[in-house]
C-alpha cells in the first residue's frame, strides 16, 4: 500500500508526530467565557493598543493572545516533531529525554549521533563550547562514529554540512555541523525528504484537527517560494 504522506515513515507514525504538535495549540474559541477571562491576568493596556492600531475585533485579539501564550510550547514541540519523525526512519532511534549520552538521535549501528535543534540560535554562541564538549564525550565513547550538531532552520537560506569549529575548541573531522534539508537527506538518503514533509503537513494537520481550512492559490505559491528560498 502506498503511503499517503511521506515514503520514509508509515502514515501512522507521521500522524502521531503531527498530532503531538497540534495538541499544543489552544482549542478554537467558539464562545468567549467572560468569567474565565476576568480570572486571568490580561494586559489591558496592550489589549487597547492592539485592537485600535490593528483595527481588529476583541474576539480576534483573544484568539491571537491565546496563540501567543502557547507559542513557546508549540515551538518546542516543532523541534521535537523533527526529532520524533526522524527517529522513526528505519535504522534510526529517537533517544528522547534522559538518555545517558544526552544526545537526540542515533543510527542503529551507532556510527552516527545527532544533537538536533530546530533553529540555529536555539543554542547561544557562548554555549556552543559546552555542546561541543558533550559531543566530544560521545565521540570518545564511540571513536569510529561521526557526531553532528544539527539545526533545521539556518541563519541564512542554505543547507549543508561541514566540520564544526566553535571558538576555543580544537576542530575534529568527526564532529560536524549540519543544517537544513541536509539533515533529512543524511537520515533518509532522500534529497527531497524535508520538502516531502512540508508538502504532506497540510493534509496531515487537517486530518488530525478535522479542519476544512484551505489556503488560497496565492498563499500556496507564497509559502512554496519561501520554502524554496530557505
Amino acid at each position: 500500500m502506498t503511503n499517503k504522506y511521506v515514503d520514509f515513515v508509515s502514515d501512522e507514525d507521521f500522524l502521531e508526530c503531527v498530532k503531538y504538535v497540534c495538541e499544543a495549540y489552544p482549542e478554537k474559541i467558539i464562545e468567549i467565557d467572560m468569567n474565565k477571562l476576568k480570572r486571568n491576568a490580561l494586559d489591558h493596556t496592550k489589549l487597547l493598543f492592539d485592537i485600535y492600531n490593528n483595527e481588529i475585533e476583541f474576539k480576534h485579539w483573544i484568539t491571537g493572545e491565546r496563540i501567543r501564550q502557547t507559542d513557546k510550547t508549540v515551538s518546542n514541540r516543532i523541534g521535537e516533531f523533527h526529532q520524533k519523525l526522524l527517529g522513526k526512519v528505519k535504522g534510526w532511534q529517537d533517544l528522547g529525554r534522559g538518555d545517558p549520552l544526552g544526545i537526540d538521535l542515533k543510527n542503529n549501528d551507532e556510527t552516527i549521533f545527532i544533537e538536533l535543534k530546530n533553529k540555529h540560535n536555539t543554542v547561544k554562541g557562548k554555549d556552543h563550547k559546552s555542546v561541543f564538549d558533550k559531543l566530544k564525550k560521545v565521540l570518545d565513547k564511540y571513536p569510529e562514529s561521526t557526531i553532528y550538531y544539527a539545526y533545521i532552520i539556518p541563519k541564512k537560506p542554505s543547507t549543508g554540512e561541514r566540520i564544526w569549529n566553535p571558538s576555543k575548541r580544537e576542530p575534529n573531522e568527526q564532529i560536524k555541523e549540519i543544517w537544513g534539508s541536509k539533515i533529512y537527506e543524511l537520515i533518509t538518503g532522500d534529497t527531497d525528504a524535508l520538502q516531502k514533509v512540508i508538502a504532506a503537513l497540510p493534509k496531515a494537520i487537517k486530518t488530525i484537527t478535522n479542519s476544512n481550512h484551505e489556503l488560497s492559490e496565492t498563499d500556496k505559491k507564497i509559502i512554496e517560494e519561501i520554502f524554496k528560498k530557505e
